[in-house]
């Protein structure tokens, strides 16, 4: 790794994680389309509108309520969301719970898209972006109330660099909420929803995880388990896709979410067999879990 890297914390790995993810999401002038399709005009468009595609995790927008409400996000705590994807959950705990929210990004193709979305809803006020790493984070030592991860630390190799960053920036009596992807037993199947080759993931097991947080001065809590969530979404993705492959026209739209090109939905249907298997049979747990710094 060049000292660069070491210095900023952008990694290989992350690189490699964050080009995926850009490449798969819905675009700006992609979401303006789905909005005007059902009628919402880009003026009118409210942060409730985007919530049918900024949410880049299992479980979607009730798996982001869950959070909030575990951590008891309220008015004017200040939340910050790391690896925050178009920022859908960052604008959902300052739109519904009313806080005030920074939103960490690694990808800088979602990070613009995540300022845009925000712009266009009227929460810029509320809601900030900074474009950086998890593993060196762009903030001062306790300035955060809450800090909240969803599926972010299954795509991190250097672990303790992380958990300890996000202690860093935890005041005392702070919370961590995660809601998490983890190693189960079993032989994983590939591709999986983040990583097309294992060289991308960095699943561990959830007692792995608590051991650190206990070791960083946190008060662990119990572990939520959404696994059966999880698969059922996958189940429900991979259905709608197999419908969407025999319709496919040959096309392609703005986003691999709309796209009507046979081999891009059949890529899609992959991912979503293999995530579906790994959860029915173990090899995969998904789980939110809420810990407290006690200093």
């Amino acid at each position: 790794m060049s000292e660069q890297a070491k210095s900023d914390g952008f990694t290989d790995q992350g690189r490699k994680v964050a080009a995926h993810w850009s490449k798969i999401v819905i675009s700006y002038d992609a979401a303006l389309e789905a909005l005007n399709a059902k009628g919402i005009s880009a003026q009118a468009a409210s942060a409730n509108d985007l919530h049918a595609f900024d949410m880049m995790h299992m479980g979607g927008l009730s798996a982001t309520d869950a959070v909030a409400s575990a951590a008891d996000v309220h008015e004017g705590l200040r939340v910050l969301d790391v690896g925050c994807g178009l920022g859908g959950p960052a604008r959902r705990f300052a739109d519904k719970f009313g806080a005030n929210v920074w939103g960490l990004e690694l990808s800088e193709t979602l990070f613009e898209t995540a300022r845009k979305f925000t712009a266009l809803v009227g929460l810029s006020e509320k809601v900030q972006f900074a474009n950086g790493s998890a593993l060196a984070l762009p903030f001062d030592d306790a300035m955060f109330d809450v800090v909240v991860m969803q599926h972010v630390a299954m795509q991190i190799s250097e672990k303790d660099r992380l958990f300890a960053e996000l202690s860093r920036v935890i005041r005392p009596g702070g919370k961590l909420a995660m809601h998490e992807i983890f190693s189960g037993d079993g032989e994983l199947l590939y591709p999986l929803a983040w990583a097309s080759e294992p060289s991308m993931s960095a699943l561990e097991p959830f007692a792995e995880c608590t051991a650190r947080l206990s070791d960083l001065g946190f008060e662990v809590g119990g572990f939520e388990d959404h696994s059966d969530d999880g698969r059922q979404h996958h189940e429900t993705t991979a259905k709608n896709l197999r419908e969407a492959l025999s319709k496919a026209s040959g096309g392609q739209d703005l986003t691999t979410w709309s796209s009507t090109d046979a081999s891009v939905i059949a890529g899609r249907l992959k991912v979503a067999d293999a995530m579906a298997s790994n959860l029915r049979t173990g090899s995969l747990k998904v789980g939110l879990v809420v810990s407290t710094k006690l200093n």
